[in-house]
């Protein structure tokens, strides 16, 4: 019980994760590079190609949450060692794969448009590299879903 408890909790959490990161992709974002636009018109023209790179990173990580989140569905209903769980934990790696081409993008666009500030850079560089540790370590724990779930299935046949 206590299991299934913190699965809801997580899955609501993000949900709501979600809403704020679809709410940043529609509104908020559009609308500070308007200001930014505005406030710094001899950049103005790095708002489209920020905000679109922006939108798509963003886009990322609604991908690795829904994934994450389908997951957790496998989790609550005890079904995670399956084939069809391995989709999604290939889901989360793509997204997080993508990302970290995203900011490698982002940060060559800004740093051949416009030098742009350092701690932009830095944190871009930073999503680049936690991005690809990050999808190193769903590689091994995929492997291990694998190894898993071939055991559950061997077992099964034994008993």
């Amino acid at each position: 019980m206590p299991t299934r408890f913190a699965v809801d909790a997580l899955r609501a959490l993000l949900v709501v994760a979600l809403l704020v990161v679809a709410a940043l992709q529609l509104a908020v974002l559009p609308w500070l590079s308007g200001v930014v636009a505005e406030e710094m018109p001899d950049a103005a023209f790095l708002r489209w190609p920020l905000l679109g790179l922006s939108i798509l990173g963003l886009a990322c990580v609604d991908v690795g949450i829904l994934c994450t989140i389908r997951l957790l569905g496998f989790t609550r209903r005890g079904d995670v060692f399956s084939a069809l769980a391995l989709r999604w934990v290939d889901g989360i790696i793509a997204a997080l794969l993508a990302g970290s081409v995203v900011c490698l993008a982002t940060v060559t666009y800004q740093a051949s448009a416009v030098g742009g500030p350092p701690l932009f850079s830095l944190m871009l560089l930073m999503g680049i590299v936690g991005g690809v540790g990050m999808a190193l370590l769903m590689i091994v724990m995929r492997s291990l879903l694998v190894q898993a779930t071939t055991l559950r299935v061997e077992m099964a046949a034994v008993i």
